[in-house]
Formats: C-alpha cells, structure tokens, sequence
C-alpha cells in the first residue's frame, strides 16, 4: 500500500470498504467465496468505471451488491449447517 498511496494513520481506510464488501460478498469464513467475490467486484468495478464515473461506478457496485445479498443474504458460497427449520 505504501506504493500506491501516503505513508500515514490513514493508509487503510481507502481500501476498506472494498475489502468489507469482498467479505461479505464471498461469505464470511469462506476463502473461495472471498476470492471470487474479489474477482467480481474488481471486473464490475472497472467496466462500470469505463462506462461511467470512478464515483459512480463504486456506487453502482455497491448497488448491485446490495441487490445480490437481498436475493442471496449468506453471500456468495454459504455454510451448509443442519438446522430443524
């Protein structure tokens, strides 16, 4: 990260909305989720930002992610439990 940007208290905070949305996207606690949640948010992020905006293009990945976790709220690959339910 120091290549990227400024050396100070401050270094993570750019990143960390992404990397909180990658989790919950993936599903929490599941590295394939997580790595493919990475994956897809990167592509729609960068032809979102070819077709429009930088700022927009964030907003509109964080609007197709919410869409996503209404239809499917454990995420992208989800823990398989026995419950009675």
């Amino acid at each position: 990260l120091t290549l990227i940007g400024p050396i100070g208290p401050s270094i993570g905070t750019y990143y960390i909305v992404d990397a909180f949305m990658v989790v919950v996207l993936g599903g929490v606690g599941k590295l394939v989720g997580t790595v493919f949640g990475a994956f897809g948010i990167g592509m729609s992020n960068t032809l979102f930002e070819y077709w429009t905006t930088a700022s927009l293009g964030k907003v509109l990945v964080f609007l197709c992610i919410v869409a996503f976790l209404q239809w499917k709220p454990m995420g992208l690959v989800a823990m398989r439990t026995r419950s009675l339910d």
